[in-house]
């Protein structure tokens, strides 16, 4: 009887053997700085909704928050050193999201400003 060496782990499993373990390491004022930018683009938000804009409210704060979640995607995801299939995959839930709020959007500013009835 012979002794069989076991299956090699398939190429995904081996990725890690490759890469060098400190350089998934962030350093701290990164996430400071991505924290000060979080920070400011809520209190942006907030005092968006001070001034009467119009529709252009909507549209002001969903772009301000695609921005936060590309932030919170790219550096708290860590999507920058994922996989390519990872990368991929967020993309396209993001890309499924925008299609989606622009299906909404086209709805909303074509319909008809009702005024209320008090």
């Amino acid at each position: 009887m012979t002794a069989t060496s076991p299956p090699s782990p398939p190429a995904h499993a081996r990725e890690h053997e490759h890469k060098d373990p400190g350089a998934h390491i962030t350093p701290v004022r990164h996430y400071l700085a991505v924290l000060a930018t979080l920070l400011a683009l809520l209190s942006l938000s907030a005092i968006s909704a001070l001034f009467s804009l119009g529709y252009w409210n909507t549209i002001v704060n969903l772009a301000i928050s695609v921005i936060k979640t590309l932030l919170v995607m790219l550096f708290f995801m860590h999507e920058t050193e994922a996989r390519a299939l990872t990368r991929t995959t967020s993309a396209l839930g993001f890309i499924w999201l925008a299609i989606l709020i622009g299906i909404m959007l086209t709805d909303f500013l074509a319909r008809s400003l009702v005024p209320p009835p008090w």
